[in-house]
């Protein structure tokens, strides 16, 4: 049985309630044959019922950042005048796939993703921070600085998102045997 196998199991677990320890012992002893490394991998990077629960909110408040920084991204040249009804490429260039297609994957709650789009956008801070210099200088470009603002608080979220439901499992030595053991945080505590 490949790594598929131990996904789709992982998720049928998963979507009855069962905490990822259970969830990981679980596979282990069905896939005898599978690295426990590995199978920890799949089962950090997939929420549990109660995550998804306990966060909803926030998880839908990080689609609805990406769904507005994407509409600032097609509203600015639209607005001002810089594509003409009659540059029917020119609209495809405006379309941020890029954004779509990760929006995609944090809806379906793909965790690798969370965490590439939280460091991604939180580098953001940087020009945000030289944006707000100039607005109190000179005055800044203020679509430039909205849709900073916008990808640092997709960072922010994301990275939130990532270390809370997607919590990297810990290594611990059994002191009677020394056998390693991957160990996931109770889900209840925070």
């Amino acid at each position: 049985m490949g790594n598929k196998a131990i996904k789709v199991k992982a998720e049928e677990l998963l979507s009855f309630g069962i905490p990822k320890q259970q969830v990981f012992d679980n596979l282990l002893l069905q896939f005898p044959e599978a690295k426990p490394k590995k199978v920890a991998e799949v089962v950090r990077y997939m929420p549990s019922l109660l995550a998804r629960e306990r966060y909803r909110t926030l998880h839908l408040t990080l689609l609805g950042l990406i769904a507005a920084s994407a509409l600032l991204r097609l509203a600015r040249p639209l607005l001002q005048g810089a594509i003409g009804p009659d540059q029917a490429t020119a609209y495809l260039s405006l379309v941020p796939i890029a954004s779509l297609l990760l929006g995609y994957s944090l809806y379906r709650w793909q965790g690798q993703v969370f965490e590439w789009v939280g460091w991604g956008n939180a580098v953001g801070a940087f020009g945000l921070l030289n944006d707000l210099g100039e607005l109190v200088k000179d005055g800044a470009d203020l679509w430039t600085l909205t849709g900073r603002m916008l990808s640092v608080s997709i960072g922010g979220v994301a990275l939130y998102l990532a270390h809370r439901v997607f919590t990297k499992p810990k290594v611990e030595k059994d002191p009677l045997t020394g056998a390693e053991r991957m160990v996931f945080k109770e889900e209840g505590m925070i």
